[in-house]
């Protein structure tokens, strides 16, 4: 066989555009021992794909697929846990809201009139904050008159 055919199918071969009746001629070739110098570095490939076709399965192996074993114990000790645990969660969302609204009942003339009181004190301070401000503003307003008329002179 030709060298410059055997580089063209083993080209074709790397590209993944071959049949499978090139393949075979590719593989002869490689395991015929008579092999060019060049191409030697891929006798390993097709001497690797020709022991990994006598594979075979043997007969002891065993396959068993995981549905096949059912365990109800397991299943019924995880929904029992499950259901716990909704349950505790339910009650203590049930407990602390309780809790909450006691503690709100006893403290809720004090906490409305601290709240007013302080609603009122932030009221009076932002009214300060802005009467400040409107004083800077016109500050503001004398220096950009003065700035015109020094650049209109």
């Amino acid at each position: 066989m030709e060298l410059s055919n055997i580089k063209k199918l083993l080209d074709n071969y790397l590209e993944a555009e071959t049949s499978l009746a090139e393949e075979k001629e590719l593989e002869a070739y490689f395991l015929s021992g008579n092999v060019a110098p060049e191409l030697e570095e891929y006798i390993p490939l097709f001497s690797f794909l020709k022991s990994e076709r006598n594979i075979s399965a043997s007969d002891e192996i065993e396959f068993k697929m995981p549905f096949e074993e059912k365990k109800p114990i397991r299943f019924s000790i995880y929904k029992w846990v499950g259901i716990a645990a909704s349950i505790a969660i339910i009650a203590s969302v049930f407990l602390f809201r309780n809790h909450q609204k006691n503690t709100l009942t006893k403290a809720e003339p004090v906490a409305y009139e601290l709240a007013m009181q302080n609603t009122q004190d932030l009221l009076l301070m932002m009214t300060d904050a802005v009467v400040n401000g409107k004083k800077q503003l016109s500050y503001l307003k004398e220096i950009n008159q003065t700035k015109n008329q020094l650049i209109n002179k």
